[in-house]
């Protein structure tokens, strides 16, 4: 069979550059702002720190740019993207509505999964979080110090493409469970601030009645 796609069982073997386009980020010091004069356009761009494990995108590490032009709309997120952080751990994320026109800084690409792929973006972005896949790109980019991740590295990824009912499965079935464990963190927290109260109120002597 031609290319890199090859059966496998009932699954297929897929490159990742045979399922997705990619789009690096922006250099931020080629069009910042030298000056406030200058600062004409502001921008919401992302941050390292803004992407945790689960895939989620934390609005509050979000930080705002001021460019000296106009960027082109390639260089901002949309529904449907997958954005990976180009350091290890890539902590993928599926761009879900609400999270479009963010500015993609260089040290993250898009990932844009082709018409005729037969994948679900939320399933790359599932292929993309396994550990599996973390430790096979660090053994790739062993040479490097500060475990960066090379685009070429990710597009030569071989993944396992299910058919779409499968993928639809296993993408529910990870919603549903960082549904779950969201629910147990806030009531986890909830719980310790109960605790907590109810120890600094013994230690300061109560109310009065």
């Amino acid at each position: 069979m031609g290319g890199s796609l090859f059966f496998g069982g009932e699954k297929m073997i897929a490159k990742i550059s045979d399922l997705a386009d990619v789009q690096g980020g922006i250099v931020l010091s080629r069009k910042e702002a030298k000056n406030q004069k200058e600062s004409a356009f502001e921008y919401s761009r992302l941050t390292l720190r803004a992407f945790d494990e689960n895939g989620n995108i934390n609005r509050s590490e979000l930080e705002i740019f001021h460019a000296c032009e106009s960027l082109e709309n390639a260089l901002f997120t949309k529904v449907g993207d997958v954005v990976i952080r180009l350091v290890s751990p890539m902590y993928p994320a599926y761009i879900e509505p609400g999270y479009e026109n963010i500015l993609v800084p260089s040290q993250f690409a898009i990932l844009r999964v082709k018409g005729c792929a037969g994948i679900m973006p939320e399933y790359l972005r599932l292929c993309l979080a396994q550990k599996s896949v973390e430790e096979r790109i660090l053994s790739l980019e062993s040479g490097t110090a500060q475990k960066t991740v090379k685009i070429k590295t990710v597009l030569d990824l071989e993944i396992p493409l299910q058919p779409l009912h499968i993928q639809q499965q296993a993408v529910q079935i990870d919603l549903l469970s960082r549904k779950r464990e969201c629910m147990y963190r806030r009531e986890l927290i909830e719980n310790e601030r109960i605790v907590t109260e109810h120890l600094i109120e013994k230690m300061i002597g109560g109310t009065n009645k």
